[in-house]
């Protein structure tokens, strides 16, 4: 198995390629067009889309990942209901957000857009088994209520917007909840036991518990 990272420019924003056997789940279609490139230029056979949640510069290709593979996506109910409202999935603030992000301007308005549901949904909890591997999906509201940690074969973390490299989770936006952190969120994150590699949205990848060594 393989996992490769790759970064949208204007947002850095993460996605992420699980890759076996020359099949790959993405996690995260960004923007930038770069999970495209990358599977192209390996040849691969995409077969799922996984959302840790619905903000725009995590779905930003969405629409272009799923309808170029026809691969299905797998999303909390709550994200999948919110991606196609331009206010929920927070792209009528993109402009904002990147600048926050990166101290650029962008020279153009970027537009605002909306996502189709997801075609796999759930709540609460829910398990994908994938070419001998375990995808296992918590619910995780806080940063977004469509949020969700997903966790691979056990010590592989895909945290979304939480657990950034030396960075605090927002918990301001539109949707966010600091209530619903601290009693359903916070706990599970604190649970996470160290050793295990955090591969966050933005930012670095990590093992908890040596967070001064990047990977």
């Amino acid at each position: 198995m393989n996992i490769t990272k790759l970064t949208s420019t204007k947002t850095i924003c993460n996605s992420y390629l699980i890759e076996e056997g020359g099949f790959v789940v993405i996690i995260d279609p960004g923007q930038d067009g770069v999970v495209e490139t990358e599977i192209d230029s390996k040849g691969y056979t995409p077969e799922y889309i996984l959302l840790t949640h619905e903000h725009f510069d995590h779905v930003q290709d969405l629409e272009a990942v799923r309808s170029k593979y026809n691969i299905p996506v797998v999303a909390s109910k709550l994200c999948s209901e919110r991606l196609g409202d331009p206010k929920t999935n927070l792209s009528i603030i993109e402009d904002i957000l990147s600048y926050y992000k990166t101290g650029v301007v962008s020279e153009e308005k970027s537009p605002r857009f909306v996502c189709g549901e997801a075609e796999i949904t759930f709540v609460g909890e829910y398990e994908l088994q994938w070419r001998g591997h375990q995808f296992a999906f918590i619910e995780a509201p806080g940063h977004s209520p469509g949020g969700v940690l997903i966790i691979l074969d056990g010590d592989h973390y895909f945290t979304g917007d939480y657990m950034l490299f030396n960075e605090e989770t927002t918990l301001r936006l539109r949707g966010g909840s600091e209530e619903d952190f601290v009693k359903i969120t916070e706990p599970i994150i604190n649970g996470i036991p160290d050793g295990v590699i955090i591969h966050p949205g933005h930012g670095a990848t990590y093992i908890k518990g040596q967070e001064g060594e990047t990977k």
